[in-house]
Parts: structure tokens; sequence; C-alpha cells
């Protein structure tokens, strides 16, 4: 019998997303609120690419850092396994950050 990861729901014909394991309430909410914070990463990540001062490349990959981790806690929320590529994002701004302040 399908159940959801989030809220526990669960019956035999409740709707399950194959990806995320969600209800179709919970991965509307999920998608909803991690659209708010993938956009914050990507504005942070492009001021990151474009500044040319050190102080304002760190305060933009701190942004990243920031959003990213953020963005982590929406999927431990939600009992789901944030991605590679988003743990190796903020891994990279992190290193960046680091430079840009020596």
């Amino acid at each position: 019998m399908p159940q959801c990861k989030k809220c526990g729901k669960k019956g035999l014909f409740l709707k399950i997303e194959n990806d995320t394991g969600l209800c179709l309430s919970c991965n509307g909410s999920f998608a909803q609120e991690g659209k708010i914070l993938t956009e914050k990463i990507m504005e942070a990540k492009n001021k990151a690419a474009a500044a040319n001062n050190p102080d304002e490349i760190a305060a933009s990959c701190k942004a990243v850092e920031h959003y990213g981790n953020e963005l982590i806690a929406l999927h431990q929320t939600y009992n789901l396994q944030p991605s590679q590529a988003l743990l190796d994002l903020i891994e990279t701004h992190k290193k960046m950050r680091e430079s840009a302040q020596k």
C-alpha cells in the first residue's frame, strides 16, 4: 500500500510521486519551497561569477552556502536525499569564499 514519506498518509488509491515518494500535496509543497531556494541559490551563484571584488565574491559565495544548506534542510524535512550536485555546489562555493577572503 502506498505511503507518503512526509505526512504518512497511506491508502490503496493514494497517488505517490515515483521520484520523491511523496503524496501529491507534500510533493507540491516541497516543489514550491525548493523552487524559491533554488532561485536564490542561482542568483547568488551568478553574482559570485560576475563579481570582481573579493568581498563581493565572498558575500555571494556565503549566500550560496546559506541557501544551499536551507535546501538541504528542506530535503531532510521531507525525508529526501539532497543531490550530489547540490552538495558539490555548496563545497565549491565554500572553497571559493575561503580563497577570496585570503
